[in-house]
């Protein structure tokens, strides 16, 4: 359950838009959060409403129109992209629907790539490497390149290698929307867990109600602003 420390997640009145050859569009209207620590938040809404808009922005990854976004108490708008750089890979973990792991590189290398970047030492990175593969249930595969795994074992990679750096944060938009039905179910379950033991945020774009019903709160992106579901 979430707890009485500050957000590690804050938006203030997030807009924004985009020009199109018909004209503006209004995606995001005034978005409000916040997230606690080791609290889970849903977020559904329509195909197109904007979700991984909010998403990318939430992340530090887009930046909005107008509107404040705080990572553990620090604004992170309008900063530069060395800050941004630096505070994503201490702050945030990230899980996306489709993988994004280097195909070169094996099931533990892609774990590890997350920790060289945050310039973590490589014997205690390579020591956390292997217990999350484990609790992901990848043990016996770490030596496996992408090519060789299924899509769920990707996707469990996909979130050790998230978690690697014990993000306060982790942002998830449609982890099982590339898996089959019985994978995603698996994926989503470990997701939870992991996070719930590590008390890590969680912020979960999904279209599925299931997996919504999970989280300690529901929210519904409509006309650009967040409602509770």
């Amino acid at each position: 359950m979430p707890d009485t420390q500050p957000a590690v997640l804050l938006a203030d009145s997030i807009r924004k838009s985009f020009s199109t050859p018909a004209g503006t569009i209004d995606v995001l209207t005034g978005v409000n959060l916040a997230v606690a620590r080791g609290e889970s938040v849903s977020v559904r809404g329509e195909s197109g409403a904007g979700k991984t808009t909010l998403l990318q922005i939430l992340g530090g990854l887009d930046a909005p129109d107008s509107g404040e976004i705080f990572w553990n108490g620090e604004r992170i708008t309008r900063r530069g992209n060395a800050f941004l750089a630096a505070a994503r890979t201490k702050l945030v973990g990230y899980v996306f629907q489709f993988f994004y792991l280097v195909p070169e590189l094996t099931a533990l290398e892609n774990v590890l790539l997350a920790a060289r970047i945050a310039g973590t030492p490589m014997k205690a990175a390579r020591e956390q490497a292997r217990a999350l593969l484990e609790r992901v249930g990848l043990a016996e595969r770490e030596t496996h390149l992408p090519a060789k795994l299924s899509g769920g074992e990707c996707q469990r990679v996909a979130i050790a290698r998230a978690l690697i750096n014990r993000p306060p944060l982790l942002l998830a938009d449609e982890p099982t929307g590339n898996l089959d039905e019985r994978t995603g179910e698996s994926v989503m379950r470990l997701l939870i867990d992991i996070c719930r033991e590590q008390r890590t945020a969680l912020l979960l774009v999904t279209h599925n109600l299931d997996f919504a019903a999970r989280t300690d709160r529901k929210l519904m992106l409509r006309r650009g602003v967040l409602e509770e579901a």
